[in-house]
């Protein structure tokens, strides 16, 4: 058996090392080989016009908790992220900038799964339901998708699942690791006839670094996919989490995180402040080919999600939403060669019942909001590709959106806040690529787009009454790129993208004195993203991979007046001007492999007035494992340690928290190892 390298495709480069070929063979140029599909009309990966980064299942899982995308996120230029450790706040994914407002989950950015939208209609998504340990790969859109999915400025994060197996197969993994994390996973399946299956389920639970931090959660997949003949497949995708504890350590003031970094602030013991939640999920997809590249997609879902949360606060500090949202869509693929079209739309309904309760020391109190928040939305695109010359390829298409938002607020004791607004937007998008010559090619993109305040932005009402918040606008962008991407010789590849991105009416998120802990949203006047982002990827050696990336960010305020002050030519809360990860990844043909990684954090702001700087550090990660062949299957037994040198810093940032409550340390050291076997 050829034991592979992870591949890694950043800057437009996918490389990979057969250890047990000789040396001269593994200079290999795989680019033609690698297809991207979440740009809705798939392209070779040196041919695309966006900037695009494949994580292949090796590298998202070899070695890794398995807890988090954040393992391995650090490996893709302009994707900046916080948050992995605090559970009941989940992930923060920053893309050029979007979605670092988020106050909990990934917002500005879509998050799909096997073409199945993780994202809400709204545009919120959480990743608590997601198992790493089924996920196969991982395409990352960087920039704006308007043009591509609707409402979401920052780009596209598409997971696949693992494929149906060809041969029965189990497979079991034990991990477990310092403040006490454990985690069981087993999964199996097998092939019948034309039809076949996998299912898994995972169970974990962390009691975490600081005070009050314990996760608990069982997650559980299963795909079933009926292939009758090589034109036709039907996928069904089944899911389900039950996470009865995520709490919430909240954050500290300096001095408190000085004094002891592992404490949680005392309100969020006092208020219990944490969350539970219980979602499912089905979903179908019918994918239909004919001769000469015709291709019919069609998808459906469903998901309904309970949810209660304790925040750190009284009034109104216990929040519960029962919520189901569902959709579909078409689309439609035809054309030759030199010219390439695809066409479809999207329909989605978001239904939040949504309630509000004093919070009395972590016991639910009075009722103090009770409201139907409703978000439909429907899509049409349409883009095409051209090829006049064998050099040039031009790419263009444009999306209508129509979206309405409601609430029927049912608690009138404060008075009826019903209301709806309407939208109807169109994003064009346009993008050409040249090869210069075989090895080098260059790519530029313009877009449009605008993005709605979510359901949960909305009613975070600084009124503190029911229905929407009726100062919150959608957000537009305006963006453009240029980029470069080769490989000189076919064992380096590089990648280099430049960015300038306007938004008017940024969402910026803010807290009030009265209500800490809890999010308000305002409109900033003109935001300006502008960037480098630069990649390579090197195989110096048989069976070693050197990865680096590095992201210059210059996000600032334009104009952004509020009651604090003003300001305009502030830099951007929450996103350094620097950050980049280096990568050295190892494997012998023996079945030994390490793998070593050093990210490195940029200076940044906790705060619009950049008045609470936010120290730049450095973090490093090992892994090291051995995998072996037994004549029943497979077995790997691997070992990580997480910050080497115990660097002191933050593992999240409270974007403009009140009372200076910015601050939530990360580990110093976290150790853990596990255990996979494969039948």
């Amino acid at each position: 058996m050829i034991k592979m390298l992870p591949v890694l495709i950043a800057a437009g480069a996918p490389l990979a090392v057969a250890a047990q070929q000789p040396a001269d063979s593994t200079r290999q140029d795989t680019l033609r080989s690698i297809t991207i599909t979440a740009t809705r009309l798939p392209s070779k990966a040196q041919e695309s016009v966006l900037s695009v980064t494949v994580l292949d299942s090796a590298y998202l899982r070899c070695a890794q908790p398995q807890l988090s995308l954040q393992e391995s996120l650090g490996a893709v230029p302009g994707v900046f992220v916080l948050n992995d450790a605090n559970f009941a706040q989940d992930l923060r994914i920053a893309i050029r900038g979007f979605g670092a407002r988020s106050a909990f989950g990934i917002r500005g950015i879509k998050l799909l799964l096997d073409g199945i939208p993780e994202s809400a209609p709204d545009g919120q998504a959480q990743v608590d339901n997601l198992d790493l340990a089924t996920v196969n790969r991982l395409e990352v859109l960087r920039g704006a998708s308007g043009g591509l999915y609707g409402n979401a400025s920052g780009g596209v994060l598409s997971l696949r699942s693992d494929p149906v197996p060809e041969k029965p197969f189990i497979a079991l993994r034990f991990t477990g690791g310092s403040y006490g994390f454990r985690q069981l996973h087993v999964k199996g399946g097998a092939r019948l006839g034309n039809s076949g299956f996998w299912a898994s389920l995972t169970h974990q639970g962390l009691d975490g670094y600081r005070e009050h931090a314990a996760l608990r959660s069982t997650l559980a997949n299963a795909k079933w996919a009926w292939t009758p003949d090589s034109t036709l497949q039907l996928n069904v995708l089944l899911n389900y989490v039950n996470s009865p504890r995520a709490d919430d350590a909240g954050a500290l003031t300096s001095a408190q995180a000085e004094a002891n970094r592992r404490a949680a602030n005392p309100n969020s013991i006092r208020y219990d402040a944490g969350e539970s939640v219980q979602q499912g999920r089905v979903g179908v997809v019918l994918e239909k080919s004919w001769s000469a590249g015709r291709r019919l997609r069609v998808r459906g879902y469903s998901v309904w999600r309970n949810f209660d949360s304790r925040l750190p606060l009284q009034s109104g500090g216990q929040v519960a939403f029962q919520r189901w949202f569902a959709g579909g869509g078409a689309q439609y693929t035809g054309g030759q060669r030199r010219w390439r079209w695809s066409a479809g739309f999207d329909l989605d309904r978001q239904a939040d019942d949504r309630q509000r309760y004093d919070n009395l020391d972590g016991r639910r109190g009075v009722q103090n909001l009770d409201q139907r928040e409703i978000f439909t939305g429907a899509g049409l695109y349409a883009l095409a590709e051209w090829k006049p010359a064998g050099a040039l390829a031009l790419s263009g298409g444009a999306r209508l959106d129509l979206v309405q938002l409601r609430v029927d607020d049912f608690f009138e004791s404060d008075g009826v806040q019903s209301g709806e607004s309407n939208y109807r937007q169109v994003s064009p998008w346009a993008g050409a690529v040249v090869r210069l010559n075989p090895r080098l090619h260059a790519y530029l993109n313009g877009t449009t787009n605008f993005e709605t305040p979510t359901l949960n932005e909305l009613s975070n009402n600084p009124s503190n009454t029911g229905g929407f918040n009726p100062d919150l606008r959608p957000q537009r962008t305006v963006s453009a790129e240029v980029g470069f991407r080769g490989q000189v010789p076919a064992a380096f590849a590089w990648e280099i993208a430049l960015f300038y991105t306007v938004v008017q009416d940024e969402l910026t998120p803010y807290e009030l004195p009265d209500f800490p802990g809890r999010t308000f949203y305002r409109n900033a006047g003109q935001t300006r993203r502008q960037g480098v982002e630069a990649s390579v990827s090197w195989l110096p050696l048989p069976g070693l991979q050197v990865l680096l990336n590095h992201t210059y960010a210059h996000f600032q305020y334009r104009k952004f007046a509020t009651p604090a002050g003003d300001f305009a030519g502030r830099q951007m809360p929450g996103l350094p001007r620097h950050w980049g990860q280096l990568d050295l990844r190892y494997r012998h043909r023996g079945g030994v492999f390490a793998n070593g990684q050093l990210r490195y954090t940029g200076r940044f702001y906790a705060d619009d007035a950049n008045a609470q700087a936010v120290n730049p550090y450095v973090l490093i990660n090992l892994r090291v494992g051995y995998r072996h062949m037994f004549s029943f299957g497979d077995a790997e037994v691997f070992a990580g340690l997480d910050n080497v040198g115990g660097t002191a810093y933050f593992n999240n940032i409270r974007v403009n928290a009140g009372g200076g409550r910015y601050f939530e340390p990360g580990a110093r050291q976290l150790v853990f190892g596990g255990l996979e076997l494969r039948w």
